[in-house]
């Protein structure tokens, strides 16, 4: 179907939708018994998770599908792991297949709604929901909906880690709006592409590198959300960003979004807490400056 978006005329193909539950209830019942990780798998993960998690950390793992993720997690000694996704046909195959391991969880529980307390978790992952949400119905306000919640379970100084084909260009504005209040760091990762002690190592954007987004948890961040979630909520609403399917667009409707707040809002937007202005493009990251490139 075709749609004007700013004057411009864009033509829109079908394509699968993954933020549609009946979408990957029928993906999981023709692939029982089989396996499949998204973007990275634990053991490209595993140096950067063991830097920021304790044994004893709790987790909980956004979308966990039929994943080995999880279970190589628990067999590492992460024993603190809950499993949540909307597919109640993966969530009763990973319950069957992980019944040996003790203490680790699967629920069917919708992202956008989470039925655990406020500052339960050490580390929320998010291995591609982010983008599975991106390519369905009210994708922006969908995302928003489950970073509020992420943000909300995770401790503060949690971190909420995401694993994504997105670009900063792209994502950066769904971590930055104004009901968040996270410190990023980001930078990407391609297979095998690690240094001498494990951790990512600097490679160029191409088609197979992934971006990851680690973003922890402010001390302000449930009271920043208290105050500023309803005019996100209002402003999502009031758009049709769900029909916009370009990065490019992306970038163009969080500047509105920005000049829909008010004057001292959208500094806080703009700026972090020392006066920085904030970036929607990380730079790439030097494998020994890996901490060095952040949002505040």
């Amino acid at each position: 179907y075709q749609r004007r978006v700013h004057g411009i005329i864009i033509i829109f193909t079908k394509m699968q939708n993954y933020g549609d539950p009946k979408y990957w209830d029928e993906r999981y019942k023709e692939q029982a018994n089989t396996t499949f990780d998204w973007l990275e798998d634990y053991s490209s993960l595993k140096p950067l998770l063991s830097e920021y998690l304790k044994k004893d950390s709790k987790v909980l793992n956004l979308g966990c599908g039929n994943a080995e993720f999880s279970e190589q997690m628990y067999d590492d000694g992460y024993k603190n792991i809950d499993n949540i996704d909307i597919s109640a046909i993966v969530i009763e195959q990973m319950k069957t297949r992980s019944a040996k391991r003790k203490g680790m969880t699967y629920e069917v529980m919708d992202v956008r709604s989470l039925k655990y307390p406020d500052n339960t978790y050490d580390m929320v992952i998010d291995k591609s929901t982010i983008d599975a949400l991106l390519c369905g119905e009210e994708a922006f306000y969908n995302v928003a909906l489950m970073t509020k919640e992420a943000q909300r379970v995770l401790k503060p100084g949690g971190y909420y880690l995401i694993i994504s084909y997105g670009s900063a260009e792209s994502r950066m504005p769904h971590l930055q709006r104004s009901h968040l209040s996270f410190e990023i760091q980001q930078f990407t990762i391609g297979e095998d592409e690690v240094d001498e002690e494990g951790k990512p190592r600097r490679i160029e954007l191409e088609a197979q590198a992934h971006n990851i987004y680690l973003c922890k948890k402010k001390p302000d961040a449930d009271k920043v959300c208290a105050e500023n979630w309803l005019k996100v909520e209002t402003f999502l609403n009031s758009k049709e960003e769900e029909d916009v399917d370009d990065e490019d667009e992306d970038i163009d409707i969080k500047d509105e979004d920005e000049k829909d707040f008010k004057e001292e809002d959208k500094e806080e937007v703009k700026k972090g807490e020392d006066g920085t202005v904030l970036s929607k493009k990380a730079p790439l990251v030097p494998s020994d400056k890996l901490k060095k490139t952040q949002y505040r």
